[in-house]
């Protein structure tokens, strides 16, 4: 018998872990279907592209966590999409820094459009996520 230092969670406390863990796979899951709704309309320019996007990145993350789950790995998005070291921020901070400047110049690209407005989000999104991984490795670093 293995006998673990983990205190079995509270009911309520286990309850609202389930209700979260389905409710981010039911957002993930309306994400698909609003890309392929802005896809199959493509009013604009830009519009399929953009929802086909949407729909193939909100699977593959809704499939990622899902793995996650079943890896038995922490749960927590902070670890799902942050890095924690040193050596890992060294990779993370170009890579964000391509994809800000990608978003940019996409923006810049066409001045209208669901593709501007999606690269306005890219470059928004890259820089939070860079400014998250800086902030969470130099955390770590002072815990230490």
């Amino acid at each position: 018998m293995v006998e673990s230092s983990r205190r079995p969670e509270s009911a309520e406390r286990a309850f609202w872990s389930w209700i979260g863990f389905w409710v981010q796979f039911l957002l993930l899951g309306l994400c698909v279907v609003l890309g392929a709704f802005v896809a199959s309309n493509a009013a604009e320019p830009g519009d399929y592209a953009a929802g086909l996007v949407l729909v193939v990145s909100a699977s593959a993350f809704a499939f990622l966590r899902l793995k996650q789950s079943f890896d038995d790995r922490p749960r927590g998005f902070g670890d799902f999409l942050f890095v924690d070291s040193m050596p890992g921020l060294v990779v993370i901070v170009p890579l964000f820094v391509v994809l800000a400047a990608a978003g940019l110049i996409i923006a810049r690209a066409w001045r209208y459009g669901s593709l501007h407005d999606g690269g306005i989000a890219l470059f928004v999104f890259s820089g939070f996520v860079l400014f998250l991984d800086i902030r969470q490795v130099f955390e770590r670093m002072r815990s230490r």
